[in-house]
């Protein structure tokens, strides 16, 4: 599992939603961003080796993001 953290997390989604991965590498469909428990917005992406993605969107003021 890897995480990347970005500031605009739609931008991203737009962007990865319109590559076809799913049809492209047989992966699984990617999971659009969403308020995680632990207060992240995330989606989440297969990469064809099985490696998940969760790309997440930075919050504003929080240094650890």
């Amino acid at each position: 599992m890897m995480q990347l953290m970005v500031d605009d997390l739609d931008g991203w989604w737009s962007h990865i939603s319109a590559l076809d991965l799913t049809g492209t590498f047989g992966v699984a469909s990617p999971r659009p961003p969403a308020m995680q428990p632990w207060g992240l917005r995330v989606a989440y992406v297969v990469h064809p080796s099985g490696v998940l993605w969760h790309v997440a969107e930075r919050r504003e003021g929080v240094v650890q993001d």
